[in-house]
């Protein structure tokens, strides 16, 4: 008996087989397309920032700023991060991805980007300090890649007009 379910294991086993093949070699390009969402980017940006214990916006997160955001908003934040003298705070004196300073967040939500061509917007949508926020990152897609264009905080306010500020 021992050797009948042995066989019969190995048998559906095999059978199985192509199986998996067929679905483990179709993933890797539903993978790679997964990744490159705009709701993908902005799920690995709240990742890699790590509730501001990810350095993301300091000079040692250079390459992530790059990765995330669109050169001229990326070199706005490094421009601000270098211009700034030590021990001063320059315009990005808030977390640009809670659009705060103190934080205590509950209800983190990351909405379905609205698509219009190469252009997204993603609306992130938490509660701060049990203050209902709402921000909105306009994207856009370069090179088979979506990036931060812009960061929308309501009230007319957006990081770029923050950054292009003079302190």
């Amino acid at each position: 008996m021992n050797i009948r379910n042995t066989m019969r294991t190995t048998v559906i086993s095999l059978s199985l087989l192509p199986l998996a093949l067929v679905s483990a070699t179709s993933m890797p390009g539903q993978t790679a397309e997964i990744l490159q969402s705009p709701t993908s980017v902005i799920r690995d940006l709240y990742r890699v920032h790590n509730n501001g214990r990810g350095h993301l916006f300091e000079a040692r997160g250079k390459v992530s700023l790059y990765k995330f955001f669109d050169k001229q908003l990326a070199d706005l934040i490094l421009k601000d991060i270098h211009d700034t003298p030590a021990g001063d705070v320059g315009n990005l004196d808030f977390d640009p991805l809670y659009n705060a300073q103190d934080m205590k967040i509950t209800q983190f939500q990351i909405g379905s980007p609205a698509l219009e061509g190469d252009k997204a917007t993603v609306v992130v949508s938490f509660k701060n300090i049990g203050k209902l926020t709402k921000v909105k990152f306009r994207m856009v897609k370069r090179k088979q890649a979506w990036k931060i264009e812009n960061i929308d905080y309501g009230d007319d306010l957006d990081l770029i007009k923050i950054l292009s500020t003079k302190n």
